[in-house]
């Protein structure tokens, strides 16, 4: 999967259906499923090609369970609030840890006006799912 226009079977969980992301929402017309936010998910393993989740769902049982259900070679998509000062939100080392597991992360987009307005500001992380031939173990002796 290289161009989001490829992508066939999609996933997003917890956004109500005007919150969606612009470049995620004209991918609607193929396979889409959409929840609430929830524990558990209630589809196969290995069943959809995206994932991407809303703030709100954003927890490491998320993630588990996004890894759960996405295909070899998936992408996550989740937007957090970044931390700044006394917010409440999340630091890189706090979202490098939370998909450390089972996702590389790929790339981080974080809005280009933060530098005027400290506030409010989000990061938007893209991770592919990890498999045993995209591990960061180097050493491999039986391959």
């Amino acid at each position: 999967m290289s161009r989001l226009e490829d992508v066939r079977t999609s996933l997003d969980v917890g956004f109500d259906g005007a919150e969606l992301p612009a470049r995620f929402a004209r991918l609607r017309g193929r396979e889409w499923r959409s929840i609430g936010v929830v524990q558990d998910f209630p589809f196969e393993d290995g069943q959809f090609e995206v994932v991407i989740l809303a703030a709100a769902a954003v927890s490491g049982r998320a993630v588990r369970e996004s890894h759960r259900v996405l295909r070899p070679e998936g992408r996550l998509f989740f937007t957090v609030p970044e931390k700044t000062g006394s917010q409440e939100g999340y630091t890189l080392p706090n979202v490098y840890s939370l998909v450390r597991d089972g996702f590389n992360i790929v790339g981080v987009e974080r809005p280009r006006w933060r530098f005027f307005l400290k506030r409010g500001c989000t990061l938007t992380i893209c991770a592919q799912k990890k498999n045993w031939r995209s591990a960061s173990n180097r050493f491999r002796p039986y391959i």
